[in-house]
This record gives structure tokens, sequence and C-alpha cells, in this order.
């Protein structure tokens, strides 16, 4: 192999492990916000299993 493809492919590794991380972190902040944001959506007294 010679040190062209090896730089190319060492390049090609970073970018994926920088688009990765990327959605990983835009994953975890869009999952935190939906935890703050949202409201239940049922009342405190309402079941959310059907009653028998």
């Amino acid at each position: 192999m010679s040190a062209g493809r090896r730089g190319q492919a060492a390049r090609e590794r970073v970018e994926i492990l920088g688009l990765r991380a990327v959605l990983l972190a835009y994953w975890g902040t869009t999952s935190v916000l939906a935890r703050r944001t949202n409201k239940p959506l049922t009342d405190g007294g309402e079941s959310v299993h059907p009653k028998r």
C-alpha cells in the first residue's frame, strides 16, 4: 500500500469518526431536550394501561 493511499484511508477513518461524534452529540442533545420540555401524556390519576 502506498503512502498516499494510507493517508487517504486514515483521513476517511477520521471523517467517519467525526461524523459519528457529531451524530451522537446531536442525538444526545435532542434526547435531553425532549426529556426536559415534554409534558407527561397522562394525568396524574390516569393509568397508561387499559382497565380489565
